[in-house]
This record gives structure tokens, sequence and C-alpha cells, in this order.
């Protein structure tokens, strides 16, 4: 499925385990026996009370927050706590049927969401949890996925109107139009600070300096790959999925595609992380698992949710008792998950 899940609400999660699931060092000259690692595996599912709220987006806030967009039941979802104490507190939007979508923290205390079904951008103050919506400068505009820039303003992508919006820290929209047919999907702030975006529409990923002033698109050589999600790595490249060719592409800031991996035995490839581990991590929304990319090997393992059918589909990292975990929501579930990686 084109990444009409988003832009639409109906998406899908799959994703991977992370690398440090190998054996211990065997004994030699009495050195000490190596801790035993965990292994790698889905290790929790918590529920929404809101029956089919329908989960999409997620986002750290500080150590012991997740933020979550509720997309049908147009709420925003704040887990709590770690192990069996994880609860979810949701609260409605201002406006109803808003469709929020994707979620990301900002500076200041502020959490911002994207709600795609009227055309507004939504804030969220943590420390009061009082709301504020922002109205965009086009009636069309479907703003769908959200990260915050170089310049500290958030940037969103909308297929709707095919453009990428920057809203300031007082909610000021100014309007970018990109490529027409591009739909551009996700986004990320790239390592020479310039916006990165999938463009499903027109398979290939755009790039804008955040003065809005340079605009440029680089092809993709798989074609109706349906481009995705787009992080920054580790290696100063930007890494993407692509959810029908079901791969891992890899773009250097230069604008060249350097590789594309198979995703095999995957069955999609949505949302997209880095683990500390130095391994990619995504979410298999059709085969219901998260998938692992390791980095040196190019090794793919993926692990099933413990629903079935759960749909995950955006994931983030997080750090709970020493353990380094993914949190990630499932569409279809109507909870989210806790990977231990």
């Amino acid at each position: 499925m084109l990444r009409t899940g988003r832009f639409a609400a109906v998406t899908l999660l799959a994703a991977g385990l992370l690398a440090a699931c190998g054996k211990g060092t065997p004994i030699t000259s009495n050195s000490p026996t190596p801790s035993p690692t965990a292994t790698p595996g889905v290790v929790n599912e918590v529920a929404i009370s809101v029956p089919n709220s329908q989960p999409l987006g997620i986002t750290p806030y500080g150590t012991s927050y997740f933020y979550i967009t509720e997309n049908r039941a147009s709420q925003i979802g704040v887990l709590s706590g770690t192990g069996s104490g994880i609860t979810i507190t949701s609260t409605p939007t201002p406006t109803q049927n808003a469709g929020p979508n994707g979620v990301v923290s900002g500076p200041n205390g502020l959490i911002w969401f994207a709600e795609t079904a009227i055309a507004r951008i939504g804030q969220i103050q943590t420390s009061t949890s009082g709301f504020t919506e922002f109205q965009l400068g086009n009636k069309n505009a479907k703003p769908t996925e959200l990260t915050l820039g170089s310049d500290g303003n958030i940037w969103a992508t909308d297929p709707g109107t095919d453009s990428i919006w920057k809203i300031d820290q007082v909610g000021a929209a100014s309007q970018f139009p990109v490529a027409s047919g591009s739909k551009p999907l996700g986004i990320t702030n790239g390592p020479d600070g310039a916006l990165w975006f999938t463009e499903p529409g027109r398979n290939r990923i755009g790039r804008l300096t955040v003065d809005g002033t340079n605009y440029t698109e680089y092809a993709v050589a798989t074609h109706n790959a349906g481009l995705s999600q787009i992080i920054e790595g580790s290696d100063n490249a930007l890494w993407f999925t692509e959810q029908l060719a079901v791969k891992l592409g890899r773009i250097q800031v230069g604008g060249q595609v350097t590789n594309e991996y198979p995703l095999t035995p995957a069955k999609s490839a949505d949302g997209l992380v880095q683990g500390e581990d130095g391994n990619f991590y995504f979410t298999d929304p059709t085969g219901s698992a998260i998938g692992q990319f390791f980095t040196t090997s190019q090794v793919v393992k993926t692990y099933p949710t413990k629903t079935a059918n759960a749909k995950p589909t955006s994931l983030t990292v997080g750090l709970a008792a020493g353990n380094y975990l993914l949190y990630f929501t499932e569409t279809s579930a109507n909870k989210i998950g806790v990977f231990n990686y």
C-alpha cells in the first residue's frame, strides 16, 4: 500500500529487532563469564481504552513519556510508566474529526501534531496540557508528517497540495510548493541542515533548504517503490523505506542513491528508526512484524507482533530501566507495542 495509509489514516506497521542478540564470548584465561543477552522480541502490548481509536504517530517526550496520535478517535494519547505499569491517557483534540497524524517533540516543552482532515497543525503545551490549533493557508492542505528543522521550526509534508509547510514557534505557517504529483510524505532534518522528504508520487527523494529557496529531486532506481519514511543515519546519509518494493534505501547528501537493500523476509516496510546498536528497525504492517536490518552484514530478521494482524505503523526509540526499547503503534490492534532489542 502506498502511503495513503498515513494520508488517509489507514496505515500499517512492521518492525524489526536490533542486532544485540548474539551469544556470549567463550571463557578463556579465567576471563569472567559475560552477562547473557536478552533475546529480541515484542515484550508488551498496551491497549488504548477507546475502541478502534487507530493509533498512528508516536514521539518521545523526555525520558518517561510518549505522545500518540489516535487518528479515528481524534485524540492525543500520553503513554507513561514502564513494565506492567504502563498506562495511556487520552484527550480529545479541540476540533472533532481532525484526523491527527504525524507528531513530533519540539523545543520549549511543546508537542506538535498534524491534523490531516482539517488542514491544521496542533500544538500541546506539556506543562499545562493546553491545546492550540493553527490553520494552514490552504483549505486543501493535508498535513501528514512532521519534523523539527535545523532552524528550530516545525516542517510538515502535505500530499494534498504537493507542498512543504514551515510552522514557526508562534504558529505562523509558510507554504513551499514542490513538484506537481509528488505527494510528499515522510520528512526529516538532514545532516546538511536541509529538509529531506520522500515523494512517492514521483518516486523521488526531495530536498529543500530551510530558507525555502533551493528545492531538488533525486530519482530512485526501483520503479513504483512506494517511498514512505526517511531518517538521518549515523553515517551522515539519509535512509528511507520503500513500502511496495520492500527495500531499505540510502542516499548521500550529494543526492546519490547508493544502495537499495531488499528486506526479505519482510512483506512491507514503513516506519524506520536506527537503534543504539547502529542497526535499523522498521515496521512491517503487512507482515504484522518488526524488522531488523544489520548494517554490517545486511542480514534481515523479522519479529511478529503478539497480536495477529496488528498492522504496526510508526515506531520510536525509548529507554526504560536501562533497557533499549522500541515503542510502536499497532493501528489495527488499537495498541502500543514494546520491543526489547
